[in-house]
């Protein structure tokens, strides 16, 4: 005689399959957001340097005199000889005898001055390798 309330192996194995489907892909997609997630915060944080770094390079350059433009890089006068150029993924200020390191993740920098207009174009690396060039122009 068999008794109606409980369940088969059948229906528990079922069960416990159907779970096991639900929990993978559950887990594969909250993976793939977590993953999303850190490189949309990575590139947010490099585009909040770039930005501080742009408003840097704006000031140094409204306010600086005798701009020469060499090797991609800027040459001018702010109270002592001055630069901005690109070294090692670094976008670099250097002033009195120092480099201050303005942002990173720099791919290249390529600078151009005529007509009392500093152009530069930085192009900067994101997360998973995408890259993004911005354009700076400046007048004197």
């Amino acid at each position: 005689m068999r008794r109606g309330d409980g369940f088969t192996l059948i229906e528990v194995i079922c069960t416990l399959v159907l779970v096991g489907i639900l929990a993978a892909g559950i887990t594969t997609g909250f993976t793939y957001f977590l993953h999303h997630q850190q490189s949309a915060t990575q590139d947010y944080q490099q585009a909040q340097k770039l930005q501080l770094a742009i408003t840097r390079v704006t000031y140094e350059l409204k306010n600086g005199t005798a701009i020469s433009v060499s090797g991609g890089g800027v040459s001018y006068t702010l109270g002592d000889a001055r630069s901005i150029y690109a070294k090692n993924g670094l976008l670099i200020l250097y002033s009195g005898g120092v480099e201050h390191i303005l942002t990173d993740n720099i791919a290249s920098m390529t600078a151009s001055y005529a007509d009392n207009m500093v152009k530069i174009a930085v192009v900067t690396k994101l997360a998973d390798g995408v890259t993004t060039t911005t354009n700076l122009a400046v007048y004197k």
